[in-house]
Formats: structure tokens, C-alpha cells, sequence
């Protein structure tokens, strides 16, 4: 079997900053490092923003409200060699939706579309898609789990303009005929190093727009025999990606 993700050892707590070579961490990151972690001048931490790359830096000025550091070294460090995307058409609580985001981007992912598909609620992307918080939520996900790059996100993009962008990924629709069969998605994804899976909303894609996937050139496929809710399928689609890379 081969490696799922290969990571610096993380002896040093990491913290987020868009910029590191400022050597100045956000206001929000020095709030942990003071209040909850207590940590001094000449700790030493780990710098990452959210690109892949990640930093050894030495703290300087740290206070209640500021926190400086030098920043050191780039830490070794080996990128997956396969892409997982996700486009989903979001449920109407705000709280699956982050949870849905925060297991993805633990487990791993590179991409997270919120498409619009028929049966989406207009309110789902007016009121509860908070693009502020999503991002919040994904940061703490990436530091949590040890990893340096945060997933790119598309927020409210048409179904037919989604299918219009979707380039060298290999995709998949996770839907199964009434009478017919699919593929599950763990043996239809084995070998594919770019992979985009489309996860239903509440009530499920319309027959109109599998054909327009199918036409696109998305394959149908399984994740199981049970029914599972929005946010459980795309945390599930996510999951099986990697596995179908080992």
C-alpha cells in the first residue's frame, strides 16, 4: 500500500498568516497563542498561509495583542500527488455545511465547489453560505490536522457554468438510476490523479441535470448501498478519493 499523506512532524504548534514574511501573525492567531497555548518570546512556532508551504519561525515581541516572530527555514515537506475536488449543492443549515467543510478539509481536499442546482434553496447562498466564516472553519481544519494548504472555494456558481469549467478533472456524479446500476466510486476513481465528484442536494439532482453531467462527460457512480444526507455524501466522496489512491 502506498503513503496517504506524508507530513512534517509537527512538534511546534502551527499557526495561519496570509503573508509570513511580515513576521507579524494575525490578530485571531495571537489570541490563541497567548491565551490558550501561553507561549513566550523565543518559542519557537510553525508559519504556514495556506499555500503548501510551511516555515520554522522564532517568536520576538509577543503581548496580549501582538505577537512577532523571525522567520526561519523552510520546513521539508511532500505534497500529495493527486488533486480530490468536491461540488456540492449545499443543505440549508448553515451548522452541515461548516461541518461538511471542516471533515473535508481534514481529510484532505483541494477544491470545494457550492454549486446551484434546481433544488437548491435561493436562501441556502443569501443566508447561509457565510463565505467569512467557511474560510475560518478551514483554516482551523488545515492547523488541526497538520496540514499547509487550504482548498480553493467556489460559492454559488450556476449548474451549467460549473460543468463548463471543469477541465482535466475526471469527474463523477454520485447518483444511481431507479433502474439501473453504478459503479462505486472507490473502484471507478483507481487511477485517477485529478478527480471532481458531484454530491446532490436535498432532493437530489433532476434527471435533466444528470444528463447535462452525463453529456459533460461525469460518470455515474455509487457511494453504498444506504441514503445518505448532503453533507455525510460529500464528506464520504472525499474520503473514498484518497482511498482509492492506496
Amino acid at each position: 500500500m502506498g503513503i496517504l499523506f506524508k507530513f512534517v512532524t509537527m512538534n511546534d504548534p502551527l499557526f495561519y498568516c496570509p503573508h509570513p514574511e511580515t513576521g507579524i501573525l494575525p490578530p485571531e492567531e495571537v489570541h490563541h497563542l497567548v491565551r490558550v497555548l501561553r507561549m513566550r518570546s523565543g518559542d519557537t512556532i510553525l508559519v504556514t498561509s495556506g499555500d503548501g508551504t510551511c516555515y520554522q519561525a522564532i517568536l520576538q515581541e509577543v503581548t496580549p495583542k501582538k505577537a512577532t516572530y523571525r522567520l526561519g527555514s523552510q520546513m521539508p515537506h511532500s505534497p500529495r500527488p493527486y488533486q480530490v475536488k468536491i461540488a456540492v449543492a449545499p443543505t440549508r443549515k448553515p451548522d452541515r455545511n461548516e461541518w461538511m467543510v471542516e471533515k473535508m478539509v481534514e481529510l484532505g481536499i483541494d477544491e470545494i465547489w457550492f454549486v446551484k442546482t434546481t433544488h437548491t434553496h435561493l436562501e441556502t447562498f443569501n443566508r447561509v453560505v457565510n463565505p467569512d466564516r467557511i474560510d475560518k472553519i478551514a483554516t482551523a481544519a488545515m492547523k488541526q490536522s497538520g496540514q499547509f494548504k487550504l482548498p480553493r472555494f467556489h460559492i454559488g456558481v450556476e449548474w451549467s457554468d460549473f460543468l463548463a469549467q471543469q477541465g482535466e478533472s475526471r469527474g463523477f456524479i454520485a447518483y444511481v438510476p431507479e433502474k439501473g446500476t453504478a459503479s462505486h466510486l472507490l473502484s471507478a476513481a483507481q487511477g485517477s490523479t485529478n478527480s471532481l465528484v458531484l454530491i446532490g442536494p436535498e432532493g437530489d439532482f433532476t434527471p435533466e441535470e444528470v444528463e447535462m453531467a452525463t453529456q459533460a462527460g461525469f460518470e455515474l457512480v455509487s457511494l453504498g448501498a444506504t441514503r445518505l444526507r448532503t453533507e455525510t455524501a460529500a464528506v464520504a466522496a472525499c474520503h473514498i478519493l484518497h482511498l482509492a489512491q492506496l
